[in-house]
């Protein structure tokens, strides 16, 4: 058994979690797309094809996150990896529902991410 601290990600390590989420990502846009030529694609709402992608990346990211945060060998994720799917979710979602505020949403999410992590930080 390592004693090294389950928190500390390497350049490495951080190199394939990104790479691991992108590829995700890339999938998933080329299914929604496909299904969107094709007359597949649901309609919910004002949904266009980049509400379902945006969507589907902010639920595949806080997944992601919460998998690594369960999982004992993998290092635990960061501020953004909750950041960035968080907003992936509010784009996605205002495409479903309208929302006009998606934006605001967005910056104060941003600014709570930020001072979250200045405060956390260890020195």
């Amino acid at each position: 058994m390592s004693s090294e601290n389950n928190s500390t990600i390497t350049k490495e390590e951080r190199r394939r979690v990104d790479a691991f989420y992108w590829a995700g990502v890339l999938i998933w846009a080329g299914l929604v797309f496909g299904a969107d030529s094709l007359g597949y694609l649901p309609q919910i709402g004002g949904a266009e094809a980049w509400s379902w992608v945006f969507l589907g990346a902010g639920v595949y990211g806080l997944l992601g996150s919460l998998f690594r945060l369960a999982s004992p060998g993998l290092s635990d994720p960061t501020v953004g990896d909750y950041v960035w799917p968080a907003v992936f979710l509010i784009i996605g979602l205002a495409g479903f529902t309208a929302l006009k505020i998606a934006w605001p949403l967005i910056l104060v999410l941003v600014g709570v991410a930020i001072l979250a992590s200045t405060l956390l930080r260890r020195k």
